[in-house]
């Protein structure tokens, strides 16, 4: 019941964990379940990967810029980390500054091991227009249909099913860990903070990176990036009466749109040939206040896809070239464009061996898996852009990814727990160099500030079976 000792929640941020007098924050020992999560009370343990999967389907987790709740993923969270503890895995939560966190899972092995690292998000897109029951994970005729079956939370169930698995045999000889990030389908952001903020203060980095994503169980080794832009044009506002004595900021855009899909669009030529081509649209526009004002602001959203060889920097400053140039003697005609921070392309030059690594051991599993490209982003992006090798793998079709009816065959969440269980029990020799594991105990004098100011409990890491499983709270 919520409040019985043991219990534990997540709030503003925070992962707390309730002593039985009361007091918040200490470390407890696992295998040891909570009794309760809060709000939800954890139900009977899945016996199979479809059950874990339609739990995680039945708890909504719409990414916050639809939801509109920052936090949304964190009832799903609550609900994966009460399981992770209930299967004897270590846990720790990464506070992300205005969200939800991320939460990691890790099964150690040895300190000189190397890690692999598994990444699922548990954001979905939004469920308007389904014509399925978003959340009702109904399984007929070998499908499991509802919003996010498909893209992601197949993948992290499979990952998640593969480490409990691994985990109660004892196999393997790496270290696995198991990332849940936030806020994937808007801007990436629990991906982008564990690059900022959370990695460079673990102790260890991951020799590989694996990123769930539905693929079918083939390779992804190269995706597109994208930036995106805000471009505004500024005018004088006057009554509509006399609009001689204002200055259109619409009229003003409308010409910069025609010059943008001219000069600049038109003319992309960026080719990849595992990603395909560069593009940019202009998806959104708004403007004015009122019908009897001339508008004294505009504003439009361009959305550019990066092949790779692009970067987000210089495809702003061609636009902001091209309407200098335009637009130099046009009196009156003023303009802002600012670039949202970009995911820049995921390139394929350091990750050959992994890719072929990785498609080894499917083979020896019984996975036939191609090697290939994808015009969409993805975590990936940023963990490549930090100087991680990755691949792009999961179960499921992204032609299903989004749709009013997002379904799952069944056979490809059975075939993901076997390809990451494989992948697990392989050994990721250093595809990404660098520092080994280190094992030690942070005084209060190495306690690191937080994303949004806070300090890291002192804590053992990282958690290997000669010394007592713990569960790791990082405290905002």
């Amino acid at each position: 019941a919520p409040g019985s000792a043991g219990g534990c929640r997540f709030e503003s941020s925070r992962l707390h964990r309730r002593s039985p007098g009361g007091a918040v924050g200490y470390e407890q020992r696992i295998p040891s379940p909570p009794d309760c999560l809060q709000p939800n009370c954890l139900p009977a343990l899945p016996s199979t990967c479809v059950e874990l999967l339609q739990a995680m389907v039945r708890i909504e987790s719409v990414t916050p810029r639809t939801s509109g709740r920052a936090d949304s993923e964190r009832e799903l969270g609550e609900y994966l980390l009460a399981a992770a503890e209930s299967w004897g895995l270590a846990t720790t939560c990464l506070p992300v500054e205005g969200a939800a966190p991320n939460l990691l899972l890790t099964d150690a092995r040895q300190p000189d091991a190397p890690w692999w690292l598994f990444d699922s998000h548990l954001d979905t897109v939004g469920t308007t227009g389904m014509t399925v029951d978003p959340l009702a994970a109904e399984v007929r005729e070998g499908r499991m249909y509802g919003r996010g079956a498909c893209d992601t939370k197949a993948s992290g169930a499979a990952m998640l099913w593969a480490l409990k698995e691994r985990r109660a045999s004892g196999a393997g000889a790496a270290n696995v860990a198991l990332l849940f990030t936030v806020g994937e389908e808007a801007w990436q952001t629990g991906a982008r903070a564990f690059m900022t903020h959370q990695l460079d203060r673990l102790p260890w980095r991951p020799s590989a990176v694996v990123v769930g994503e539905p693929t079918q169980m083939n390779i992804v080794r190269a995706s597109n990036g994208y930036v995106r832009f805000k471009l505004r044009t500024l005018g004088r506002a006057a009554h509509s009466t006399r609009p001689q004595e204002g200055h259109n900021a619409i009229s003003d855009m409308a010409r910069a749109i025609t010059v943008i899909e001219d000069r600049y669009i038109s003319r992309l030529t960026a080719e990849d040939p595992l990603t395909g081509r560069s593009t940019c649209s202009i998806n959104l526009i708004r403007g004015g206040t009122e019908h009897n004002v001339v508008p004294e602001r505009c504003e439009v959203t361009i959305d550019h896809r990066l092949a790779p060889g692009q970067s987000g920097a210089d495809a702003l400053a061609a636009i902001r070239k091209l309407l200098d140039e335009q637009f130099e003697e046009r009196a009156g005609f003023r303009y802002e464009i600012d670039g949202i921070e970009p995911a820049e392309p995921f390139t394929p030059e350091l990750n050959a061996k992994l890719s072929e690594h990785t498609q080894a051991v499917l083979q020896a599993a019984g996975i036939d898996s191609t090697i290939e490209g994808a015009p969409y982003t993805t975590n990936a992006n940023h963990y490549a852009s930090g100087g991680l090798t990755c691949v792009v793998l999961g179960p499921g079709d992204i032609a299903q990814a989004h749709t009013k009816d997002e379904w799952i065959a069944v056979d490809q969440l059975e075939l993901g727990v076997r390809g990451y269980g494989a992948l697990m029990g392989s050994l990721p020799n250093a595809f990404t160099p660098g520092r080994l594991p280190i094992v030690q105990r942070a005084s209060n004098d190495e306690a690191w500030a937080g994303s949004a100011g806070g300090r890291i409990s002192p804590s053992h890491y990282p958690i290997f079976p000669s010394q007592p499983l713990k569960r790791r709270l990082l405290l905002v």
